[in-house]
């Protein structure tokens, strides 16, 4: 599967869910997700995209700066709408390889980690899937993991061995 269709799945998948989740069962915070809510899941992966593909542009990438935007955690509606724009703006990279700069407080460098949009869009890709396996663990608490299929918040790599093994 190449590296768009990838990000085009799993950020699907966080919309099909959206389109199926009330405000309340959104915003529940669960004991399982120690007291956090599938929002707040949803809203870290989309600022960590925006951090990735819009704040890059500059050259530099800072995950540890984002804007904590609670509509995206509280309205399923300007979640989606995110998405769709981070949709949009994937669909416009191609083979994007220039140089950026990693930030974080972390790193000892002020000039950061050299790194390139190809990699941090597959660090996003990751990051999304884990944050999809702790959100299925809310749903499971709600009793609504019938919402999503399977292979939710599964590596892409572990769908690989799965099929492999049942052969």
């Amino acid at each position: 599967m190449k590296l768009i269709q990838a990000h085009t799945k799993v950020l699907g998948q966080l919309i099909n869910l959206l389109n199926n989740l009330s405000v309340a069962q959104l915003t529940y915070k669960s004991n399982l997700l120690y007291n956090a809510s599938i929002g707040e899941h949803i809203r870290h992966v989309i600022e960590f995209y925006k951090c990735c593909l819009f704040n890059s542009k500059n050259g530099i990438i800072n995950y540890d700066s984002r804007p904590r935007e609670k509509l995206l955690e509280k309205d399923p509606n300007a979640a989606i709408k995110s998405i769709n724009e981070l949709l949009s703006e994937l669909n416009n990279v191609k083979n994007d390889k220039r140089s950026l700069h990693l930030q974080s407080q972390c790193i000892q460098s002020s000039q950061g980690v050299p790194t390139n949009l190809e990699r941090e869009l597959v660090f996003c890709l990751d990051h999304c899937v884990h944050h999809q396996s702790i959100i299925k663990i809310g749903l499971k608490d709600m009793g609504l993991d019938k919402l999503i299929d399977k292979n939710f918040g599964v590596a892409f790599s572990t769908q690989s061995y799965r099929k492999q093994c049942a052969s």
